[in-house]
This record gives C-alpha cells, sequence and structure tokens, in this order.
C-alpha cells in the first residue's frame, strides 16, 4: 500500500511486535495477515483528503493490475479535525532490542516445497509438500529447539506463509532455477542470499515467500506443546489445501 500523496510512513513494529528502530518507508508491502504498526504525520495536511492505495497485482508479484475505482482504492483520510493541544510527540531513534536466532543454535533444517498443480477437475490446488491437510503429520519440532526451515515457491504466486502460535525472524531470499527444481527437485541457486528488508527485521508470525525463491526463516518452538498449523494465509489457498498440522512435542 502506499499513500497518494507521497507522505512517509515510519514502520515502528511488525507482526510480534517493536523493531529495534523505526523505518522510513515511501510504501509499504503488506501480504495478507501480516501486520505492521506505522506511524504517519498528518501535521501539514490541514483540510487535505489522503487516499490509501492498493497497486498491488493479483496473484503477487506479476498478476493483473488492481482497478485503481475499486480494489485500488483501501480508505480516505480526511484531515480536517483539531488537535484539542499542542502535539509534543516523537518518534525515538530506538524502540527494543530484537535478539537474533543464530543459525549455530538450529539443530533441525527442513526444505518446505509450496507445491502448485491441478486436480482431476482440471482446478489449481495448492499444497504444502504435496500433501493434503488430512494426511499423517510430518513436521513434529520438539518443544523450545530451533529449527530453520526454507520456504521454496516453485509456482507463479507469492504465498504469505503463516505459522500459528510461534514468532520466527527471516534469515534471507535466494533466487533459484523454478524449471529446474521442477524437473529434477534439486535446487539450482541464481544468485547471492538477499537479507530481509529493514521493515521485516522483527519478530514475525508471517512470511512473503515469493515466487522463485528460497525464503529461510529460524524458528523456536515455544512455549507450548501440542498441535498447530501452517499456511498460507490467501483463503482460497489454505481452503484447498494448503495447510498442514504440526505437533510440537514434549
Amino acid at each position: 500500500m502506499k499513500i497518494e500523496t507521497g507522505l512517509p510512513i515510519y514502520q515502528i513494529g511488525t507482526d510480534g511486535g517493536f523493531l529495534e528502530t523505526p523505518v522510513k518507508l515511501n510504501e509499504l508491502i503488506l501480504a495478507p495477515a501480516e501486520r505492521a504498526d506505522v506511524i504517519i504525520d498528518f501535521s501539514k495536511c490541514n483540510e487535505k483528503n489522503l487516499d490509501l492505495l492498493n497497486d498491488a497485482p493479483s496473484p503477487f508479484p506479476s498478476g493483473t493490475p488492481v482497478d485503481p475505482e475499486t480494489t485500488g482504492r483501501i480508505m480516505q483520510f480526511r484531515v480536517i479535525l483539531p488537535l484539542p493541544c499542542k502535539d509534543r510527540s516523537y518518534i525515538p531513534e530506538s524502540l527494543y532490542p530484537v535478539l537474533p536466532l543464530t543459525e549455530c543454535l538450529a539443530k533441525v533444517e527442513r526444505n518446505m516445497n509450496l507445491v502448485v498443480q491441478t486436480d482431476q477437475y482440471g482446478r489449481l490446488l495448492f499444497l504444502l509438500n504435496g500433501k493434503m491437510w488430512d494426511e499423517a503429520v510430518t513436521e513434529t519440532p520438539k518443544l523450545g529447539k530451533i529449527e530453520i526451515w526454507n520456504l521454496i515457491n516453485s509456482g507463479f504466486a507469492a504465498h504469505p506463509i503463516h505459522l500459528h502460535l510461534i514468532q520466527f525472524q527471516i534469515l534471507n531470499r535466494q533466487p533459484f532455477d523454478i524449471q529446474v527444481f521442477n524437473q529434477t527437485q534439486k535446487i539450482k541457486f541464481t544468485g547471492p542470499p538477499i537479507l530481509p528488508e529493514p521493515n521485516e527485521r522483527g519478530w514475525k508470525d508471517t512470511v512473503r515467500s515469493t515466487p522463485g525463491e528460497v525464503t529461510r526463516i529460524i524458528v523456536r518452538f515455544e512455549p507450548y506443546t501440542g498441535r498447530y498449523v501452517w499456511h498460507c494465509h490467501l483463503l482460497e489457498h489454505e481452503d484447498y489445501d494448503m495447510m498442514r498440522p504440526i505437533d510440537v512435542l514434549d
């Protein structure tokens, strides 16, 4: 999304809490279920109407452009009410420390394939590791242990991947050859790893996995044991059938 007039956006938080420092943005990319805490300065916009716009094609990032008169226009800010007192607020230089999860602590690394295929009727079918929801559980992490998940997007659409009741950090994204992977199931990287954007470097429970990239996240499975789920947060994908259970074991 972006503010039509070009007002800067200061992001201060992600899905799981504060960033370490505020991040100044001109526009903000958010996938379904991602959250952002932002500050926008309207102090110089008295008696103006400002539109919040969506310019993300669907499927993202290379699908059909949005209609600027419908799905492209989200909401409008009408800056008309006077302040009851002088605004003495300010944005601090630092917010809250985000202690990194280091890769050397991860004892398990999993390749998680985001699959697109067709069913017997020719309809698109999106799956995680090629399995339906009601098949046997294949992910059984131990309570308190750290794992790295490599989200391999070999399809044509970005998937917002969400883990229930868990906070994680994004390590990096790395481009790979989709054609080679779909033919051989082997990953041939075509470029170096790319660090997450500064406004993604906080605690997350949803990550945008873009096509043609391996998105690496690092997860500590706590504080609960029991059955969780992980899934794509696009409704038509998670309904059929891009959702799988996780059993966190004691």
